[in-house]
């Protein structure tokens, strides 16, 4: 449906913005009620501004194993938390070659290319790292840390949103400018609601944590119950196969022959066992938005969705809007993607079912057959540092590496690990239960902010 606003030309933005979209109905009465309740802008609240170092984003090949030093890339950067499942890392002298973009607790970290508005709070444990040039960051004044998290939820609810949404520049790759964040207009509440909201943020925070440290305690129980803690994980630069193993394994690449792949296969083999295919069988059950009844509506997931290791409803997106052609799962499925494996993008699916869930064509989409090894487990079992070893080297291609489904069903799941399934079940189900509280909390967390600004501008709220 068309919009209509006729703007004069001496209202116009003081760049002379004329992109429609600046100008829609309900920003500018937003505009309106947010100056009659004299918001100030974000850059008068005092606090330093740093913008990411310009064309500092790193290959894959620049990455390191494991190291002291972590790189904040831009899709680290989630609603109100950083992304913390797949860290990367970066060797020493690049560090400290970007020392000066290194954070500190409490920076508010903007997303300013890609996916575009999303504000994170910067952990107190965040340790050594540094960020890419796909954020910017709004340092807070020594005595404004606990704003700062009132600020993050400010940002990420409907309000901030909104002007986020109005903001980008740029046709082929949008982006935000670091001057219409400074712009962006804030209502500073009164202490009182700033430590309430700040609360919040802080427990939500806190089940989190709680829920990666039991996801962890659950890979901990596993391995322990495999008995294989003593393999060496570590890739070789050089090593020798014959031409008969090139042959049965109908690939040339080196690394599809790594030793220590070959070493944690040979390990899972000569334990009792069955192979994925026989607990979860592939389900290959596409489906194609051009053929989807007018107005329907789907729960559609992107591969990154996989990294919280569960997937669960979410805010659902009309089938018009999607333009390619998605895999289609249901609750009790496990989805994994086949690109990049080390990402751990791996989850169980809990969706409700009453709206159809759908997903990347690159996941792979295994169905526990109900009388064995449940989805639960089998997630864990996925994201183990041994089965990692296995898809790592099993991946094939350049621009975009992925493992081939045959090398992901014919990995043996050894009968220790139903032995020990009743007490992973459990500690995953606490990790989803922690992360539930979570959402509920930042979710009670955004209406606190936006029941404060409705207050002060007489009921505008998003």
């Amino acid at each position: 449906m068309a919009v209509w606003s006729a703007v004069k030309l001496s209202k116009l933005a003081s760049d002379l913005r004329l992109d429609p979209e600046y100008y829609r109905p309900d920003l500018l009465a937003l505009d309106r009620a947010l100056e009659e309740a004299r918001a100030r802008p974000l850059e008068e609240l005092g606090g330093q501004f740093i913008v990411g170092p310009f064309g500092s984003d790193f290959n894959v090949e620049n990455y390191v194993e494991a190291s002291a030093y972590r790189y904040v890339r831009g899709k680290d950067v989630k609603p109100f938390f950083l992304q913390d499942d797949d860290n990367a890392y970066i060797p020493q002298h690049h560090f400290y070659k970007l020392a000066k973009y290194a954070l500190k607790p409490f920076d508010l970290l903007v997303s300013v290319v890609g996916t575009l508005g999303n504000c994170a709070i910067v952990p107190e444990t965040i340790g050594q790292a540094v960020f890419s040039c796909k954020s910017t960051v709004w340092r807070p004044p020594e005595q404004k840390r606990e704003f700062a998290l009132y600020l993050a939820a400010y940002l990420n609810s409907g309000i901030g949103q909104a002007y986020f949404q109005r903001m980008p520049r740029g046709h082929i790759q949008t982006g935000l400018n670091l001057g219409d964040i400074r712009s962006i207009p804030i209502i500073e509440p009164n202490s009182r609601d700033v430590s309430r909201i700040a609360a919040i943020v802080r427990q939500a925070q806190l089940q989190l944590t709680i829920a990666r440290q039991t996801i962890t305690a659950a890979e901990e129980r596993l391995m322990e119950a495999l008995g294989l803690d003593h393999l060496d994980l570590t890739p070789q630069k050089c090593y020798v196969r014959r031409f008969s193993d090139l042959h049965a394994g109908n690939r040339l690449g080196a690394e599809y022959y790594m030793p220590c792949k070959k070493r944690v296969l040979d390990a899972l083999t000569k334990l009792p066992h069955r192979i994925v295919a026989n607990h979860a069988p592939s389900i290959r059950e596409m489906w194609d938005p051009t053929r989807a009844s007018k107005g329907e509506m789907v729960l559609n997931f992107d591969i990154s969705d996989a990294l919280n290791s569960v997937l669960e409803d979410a805010e659902p997106q009309c089938a018009s809007e999607i333009g390619s052609i998605k895999k289609k799962f249901r609750a009790g499925d496990v989805v994994i993607s086949r690109l990049r494996s080390y990402l751990k993008e791996i989850a169980v699916v809990r969706t409700s079912d009453a709206i159809p869930a759908v997903g990347s064509s690159e996941f792979i989409v295994l169905r526990p057959l109900g009388d064995g090894l449940s989805a639960e487990t089998l997630m864990v079992f996925l994201r183990c540092p041994l089965v990692q070893t296995v898809l790592k080297w099993s991946q094939d291609g350049s621009n975009h590496p992925r493992f081939a489904e045959e090398d992901l069903l014919s990995i043996p799941v050894p009968d220790a690990v139903l032995r020990a399934q009743r007490k992973i079940d459990s500690l995953v189900y606490e990790a989803i239960d922690a992360r539930r509280e979570a959402t509920r909390l930042l979710e009670q967390a955004k209406r606190a902010v936006e029941d404060i600004i409705a207050g002060e501008t007489g009921g505008t709220r998003r």
